[in-house]
């Protein structure tokens, strides 16, 4: 099978880059399943029902959340009124958070498919779960289990030694391990020794011509001053659709990986 990973989505520009592009991307690629990062998706901040719906309606199969989950606090009610609902945020929030850390899809070809989300600490100013005990008492039985015949991991985080650490621990435990949340695509994907498909970094879907998706002048005013005051508010150039493709044969147990950038400043693909 063929999974399409996309990273974060930033904004009005990186909603409409997917709305353009990914059903062609899906189409060149043979994708049969996607996950896409949308917490920046709401004008930089969050996610609200409405958007987490366009992106279904694209042909999205999992969204992925991260340290904004929830910043639009409408989509708590969503979920709520809407058990069913593909939205994942990470697993190691505090006991009791809303919304779920996993689940397994149910693909049309008879294979299930887990998504799990952990959140890192370092740098990272939130109350969180240790993730490295979180996945060994809540994920790594179920993959023991046999419970899902693919299953990838997406670690939203800061620090690059924290993803490497968690993708070299859990090696040969998922499909995929991939990290989110800097914005900036990392140059290290690769399938580790056991066989697990890794990056470090998938980068962000959005305009790059920009601080990490936001317009420069406000952001850099804040690194000058000190201050922030000034209200962030996401570049509104044309997007790069950032990620990766991991290919999986179960028969002969082949596992590849692919970096995509499409369109913007930073497009490397030719369709």
């Amino acid at each position: 099978m063929n999974f399409l990973m996309i990273g974060d989505v930033v904004g009005r520009t990186g909603r409409n880059a997917l709305q353009s592009h990914l059903s062609e991307i899906k189409r060149k690629f043979e994708i049969d399943f996607t996950i896409v990062n949308a917490e920046n998706s709401a004008a930089g901040f969050g996610i609200t029902p409405k958007i987490y719906e366009e992106f279904i309606s694209m042909g999205v199969d999992a969204v992925t959340l991260g340290n904004h989950s929830w910043d639009k606090n409408e989509i708590i009610d969503y979920m709520e009124l809407n058990p069913n609902h593909s939205i994942i945020r990470p697993l190691n929030f505090l006991n009791n958070s809303p919304g779920r850390g996993y689940k397994i899809f149910d693909h049309s070809n008879g294979k299930k498919i887990l998504v799990c989300q952990i959140h890192t600490k370092l740098f990272i100013n939130l109350p969180l779960n240790d993730p490295f005990q979180c996945l060994d008492t809540e994920i790594i039985s179920l993959l023991e289990a046999g419970k899902a015949d693919y299953s990838f991991l997406e670690v939203h985080g800061e620090a690059t030694s924290e993803k490497n650490g968690i993708g070299q621990h859990y090696d040969g435990k998922f499909t995929g391990i991939y990290g989110t949340h800097t914005h900036i695509p990392t140059a290290d994907a690769r399938v580790l020794a056991k066989g697990t498909a890794f990056k470090t970094d998938i980068g962000m879907t959005g305009d790059y011509e920009s601080i990490i998706g936001m317009k420069k002048e406000s952001a850099i005013k804040r690194m000058r001053t000190g201050m922030n005051s000034n209200r962030l508010e996401p570049a509104d150039g044309e997007a790069t659709i950032s990620g990766i493709i991991i290919k999986k044969d179960i028969e002969n147990s082949s596992t590849t990986i692919q970096s995509i950038l499409i369109g913007g400043v930073l497009n490397r693909e030719v369709f």
